[in-house]
């Protein structure tokens, strides 16, 4: 059980190395961007999405409609 605290210890008091302070700003601006442009992404694939079920059922409908209508004139 010691082994484990011995490690435990190691590791909380391990430093951990971290970018100036205005290197951290930029990253942190450039994970903002990255994720706002993640937002219109899906976005853009959730409208495409809608299109897309918009046109296929448009399209069924077209198809079965014309069948239906054909039929009845012959």
């Amino acid at each position: 059980m010691s082994v484990v605290m011995d490690e435990e210890i190691k590791i909380v008091n391990t430093p951990i190395p971290l970018p100036p302070f205005a290197e951290q700003h930029r990253i942190v601006a450039k994970v903002d961007d990255l994720m706002a442009l993640c937002d219109r992404l899906e976005a853009a694939l959730r409208s495409a999405d809608t299109t897309r079920a918009r046109l296929l059922e448009a399209l069924l409908h077209e198809a079965l409609d014309s069948d239906s209508t054909e039929r009845k004139a012959a």
